[in-house]
């Protein structure tokens, strides 16, 4: 019964330990780094076509601007004060239709994010929120993955540090045991089983036949259940190309992670048949890290190498013209998001 605690599961595996425990070598590498470059915000001009934010408060809606159009789905920004009618305006004007993701438009891993199935569900959630938002086509893709690239601005050619396959949250039945049964004999499942118990209240005591997968979360993050796989070895010279390609048409942006949902890894190898869901810039995560199998000393290397990167875009950034933001500006920034943060996410 211990190991079906949930206290139990979040001590004895990394991936759920406090975020700030993953940053304490990069901490300290940033103070070595901000003496090197003389500011300590210098992480602020690695992507200069990113013109606000800090370093988790960019907007995705302006950042995905920076993407060409064909490679996203259909996606529309909410004004906070817009009413149920507009929203399904817009909609149409965009030609997009239920499901949609809805999530805020400066987020925080995937807190927020919804699956809206219908009309109902929209009108319900448009009375709740505080913030911009996006409401984003749903594709219906069935592999999600996260690719991390950076490129020095000097260079033609980027690299690939990180690649994540994403597995949603699920259980298989067998013809023998409830849903609620199959949630709990899955670590990963018990971590979410009050929400689960509301979503599927309906068939929570059904036997599940044997065979049936049941996706109990369709939104790709790790706090809503998602199993992140260190996918490292799907590396090859077709999907750097890809990636290569796709940022020089990206002015500005050197370093950071493309959530995508495709419909295999092969046809994103050929650059066919995929879509950008999210860009994150300088605040992006290497969530390979986030293997149940992979060892936190490893991480912490990743993490250092990828803020030594930081360090090297953004010092080359520098040379050809940018500036790296004073305190004042900075500390704009950083009080924008967190009053943002209180705002958008408080109970």
């Amino acid at each position: 019964m211990l190991k079906k605690n949930p206290v139990y599961i979040k001590l004895t595996s990394w991936e759920y330990w406090p975020m700030w425990i993953l940053y304490i070598p990069v901490w300290i590498q940033h103070f070595w780094l901000s003496i090197k470059a003389r500011s300590l915000f210098f992480f602020l001009k690695t992507n200069p076509g990113i013109k606000e934010g800090f370093i988790l408060s960019d907007s995705k809606y302006n950042t995905l601007k920076l993407v060409p159009k064909e490679y996203l789905p259909e996606t529309i920004l909410i004004r906070k004060d817009n009413s149920f009618q507009t929203v399904i305006v817009q909609m149409k004007q965009a030609k997009i239709s239920f499901p949609v993701i809805f999530k805020p438009d400066i987020g925080f891993r995937g807190l927020l994010v919804h699956k809206i199935n219908n009309e109902k569900e929209l009108r319900n959630i448009l009375e709740t929120i505080k913030v911009d938002y996006l409401l984003q086509e749903y594709i219906d893709y069935k592999v999600e993955i996260g690719i991390f690239y950076m490129r020095l601005p000097k260079k033609p050619k980027g690299k690939i540090p990180s690649i994540t396959i994403k597995e949603f949250l699920s259980v298989t039945g067998n013809g023998i045991n409830t849903l609620e049964e199959l949630i709990s004999k899955k670590p990963r499942a018990i971590l979410h089983k009050n929400k689960l118990k509301n979503k599927f209240k309906d068939s929570w005591n059904d036997i599940v036949p044997e065979g049936k997968k049941i996706v109990l979360e369709s939104i790709g993050n790790h706090n809503r259940g998602t199993k992140f796989m260190n996918g490292n070895y799907l590396y090859d010279e077709n999907l750097q190309k890809v990636f290569d390609d796709l940022n020089k048409k990206m002015p500005g942006f050197y370093f950071g992670r493309f959530d995508i949902r495709t419909r295999s890894v092969e046809d994103l190898k050929q650059g066919a048949n995929f879509k950008i869901l999210e860009v994150n810039g300088v605040g992006a995560e290497p969530t390979h890290v986030y293997d149940p199998d992979y060892k936190l000393v490893k991480a912490w290397k990743d993490m250092l190498y990828l803020w030594k990167m930081i360090y090297k875009i953004a010092m080359q950034n520098k040379k050809q013209g940018e500036k790296f933001p004073v305190y004042p500006e900075a500390k704009k920034r950083w009080r924008f998001y967190k009053d943002y943060k209180k705002l958008a996410f408080r109970d």
